[in-house]
């Protein structure tokens, strides 16, 4: 659930805080006032791209923090799957920032990206805008309206279909592919042979290469390495260098040794001085030697990396990869060796590929036509209660298996008549804007029963109607709020008078600056905000008392 929304210097809005609650949450206000701020501040806050222009004038930076609680385990699940921190009471602090340059998002506390939070907030919340009704009007959208409707109980038989198309998809491709081989194959073949001939004649092995470089940059550099070897030494000489003044201090320490004790201290870690700088100079003397290389192994080894490095700037950047290569060019020989065969097996497959997604498409359509009559039948129920009375609707499952895709072979219409005597005939020609609205809605109302998302935002999807269609509409929201929260940008009398609790959004001056207020109403706000709806701005007792009894009767279908 949405608990709280807090706004600051976004727009016209300088600072603002929404405390939201269960059930049907119902923002009003003039015409131009701010409500469109409040459904985009949540869009902004949510993921949706911002610019500078949204920051109001004056101000450093927009920020924008939405507080919602959820007991999901879903959702626990996803935080833990994106890193982030879950708060032990189900709170989710998501928190939104826009600067003239760039904007940071934040979740508990933790950077989030703008993807991660799409996906976070898919979970949480469904908002619905009038311009989401014109995926009404695309007959490309009503498949994948059925298919959530059914997903939830089917999503194995989705999967199967998508999977099953892939091989499908995969093995067409390599046939086309071999079937383009021609008069070209001989030369490809020669040409791989010649390729697996030369790698395999250097005699390649795993970490060789790295091997070499060390080794050869050793040899390179060893001319270097010996002088300062040789420089060390001679610092280091017992006789003229720094251990010759170890001799030194030994031989005036020893003469006052009888004075004091703790003398023969110094002179025992004088003498372990000496001791390791005789060892130090053996290992050094040693390591020169080692390093006596001759110019025939030198050239062995450069000789070596240059056949090593010509293959990598041919077929990979590692010896790993030049092997993998090989093994992919012997095994192109081998299909070219019998090309018919070859070509023969690959038709094989691909039929039988064909012939799998085909049979995963025809069982995918049997769920389709069985999940129609359903959605069918139980819209058809909440369009009625949405004051259409003599609505009939229907689900045509089409399906071509010359259209065979990731999602089978249908094409899905919706066919609907509104009134009586009239023919059935595709929704995007015949519904109107309000129309439009109250089909979604009754779309809506069907999945919010079993939509794990706890809130629901309309933005005025009561445009277009009014009257006893009004009501309806404000009946199937409220029944909707028992189930989930919803919150409702509105402007009609009827649905606002259904509130549960109710916001009113205000445009005033403030400090010679014009600015976009919220406040939540009592119940005598409550009423006078009905009143206005209702009159169109001024109140008067007629319109209080249409206003009062409005809301007797929202209490008695609640």
């Amino acid at each position: 659930m949405l608990e709280s929304i807090t706004v600051k210097n976004l727009a016209l809005i300088r600072e603002s805080e929404i405390t939201l609650t269960p059930g049907l949450n119902i923002l009003t206000g003039e015409t131009g006032a701010g409500k469109s701020i409040i459904l985009g501040s949540i869009r902004l806050a949510l993921g949706e791209r911002a610019t500078k222009d949204v920051i109001r004038q004056g101000a450093e930076y927009a920020s924008i923090e939405l507080v919602f609680t959820s007991k999901d385990e879903a959702v626990a699940n996803k935080m833990r799957q994106l890193d982030i921190p879950t708060e032990p009471d189900g709170s989710i602090y998501i928190n939104r920032r826009i600067m003239e340059s760039r904007s940071v998002a934040k979740c508990n506390g933790e950077p989030i990206t703008g993807k991660a939070l799409r996906e976070l907030a898919s979970m949480l919340i469904n908002i619905h805008g009038q311009n989401d009704t014109q995926t009404l009007l695309d007959a490309k959208n009503y498949r994948e309206i059925l298919d959530r409707f059914i997903y939830d109980t089917k999503s194995n038989e989705f999967a199967h279909m998508s999977s099953a198309y892939r091989e499908y998809s995969s093995t067409l491709s390599e046939l086309r592919e071999a079937d383009n081989i021609d008069d070209n194959r001989e030369k490809d073949v020669e040409l791989a042979t010649f390729e697996v001939q030369e790698i395999e004649n250097a005699r390649l092995s795993l970490g060789e290469d790295e091997q070499l470089e060390e080794k050869y940059n050793l040899m390179k550099n060893s001319v270097r390495i010996v002088e300062a070897l040789g420089k060390a030494v001679g610092a280091l000489d017992i006789d003229n260098g720094t251990g010759a003044g170890i001799g030194v201090a030994l031989r005036e320490l020893n003469g006052v040794a009888g004075y004091d004790d703790s003398i023969n201290e110094l002179i025992g870690e004088l003498n372990t001085a000496e001791d390791i700088i005789r060892e130090s100079l053996r290992s050094m003397n040693d390591y020169v030697t080692s390093l006596d290389f001759d110019d025939m192994e030198y050239r062995q080894v450069e000789e070596r990396l240059n056949v090593i490095n010509h293959l990598k700037d041919r077929y990979g950047d590692s010896v790993e990869a030049i092997l993998q290569y090989a093994t992919e060019r012997k095994q192109y020989i081998e299909k070219m060796a019998d090309y018919d065969a070859y070509l023969e097996k690959l038709r094989a497959k691909e039929a039988a590929a064909k012939k799998a997604a085909l049979e995963a498409a025809h069982k995918l359509s049997d769920i389709r036509r069985d999940g129609a009559k359903m959605l069918e039948k139980r819209l058809i129920a909440n369009l009625q209660s949405l004051n259409f009375q003599n609505v009939d609707f229907k689900i045509d499952v089409i399906s071509d298996d010359e259209q065979l895709g990731v999602n089978g072979v249908d094409d899905i219409r919706f066919l609907v008549s509104f009134n009586v005597g009239e023919p059935l005939r595709s929704l995007n020609e015949v519904a109107s804007g309000g129309e439009l609205s109250r089909f979604m809605l009754a779309l809506k109302a069907l999945t919010a029963d079993a939509d794990s998302v706890e809130t629901l935002i309309f933005d005025e999807i009561d445009a277009g109607i009014s009257g006893k269609t009004a009501w309806s509409v404000s009946e199937k929201m409220s029944s909707i709020a028992k189930e989930s929260q919803v919150i409702a940008i509105t402007h009609l009398a009827q649905i606002a008078a259904m509130a549960d609790t109710h916001f009113v959004i205000e445009k005033n001056v403030v400090d010679d600056s014009t600015v976009t207020q919220i406040a939540r109403l009592d119940a005598t706000g409550h009423m006078n905000e009905i009143a206005r709806l209702l009159s169109g701005g001024e109140l008067t007792d007629v319109s209080t008392a249409n206003a009062k009894e409005l809301i007797e009767q929202a209490l008695s279908k609640k």
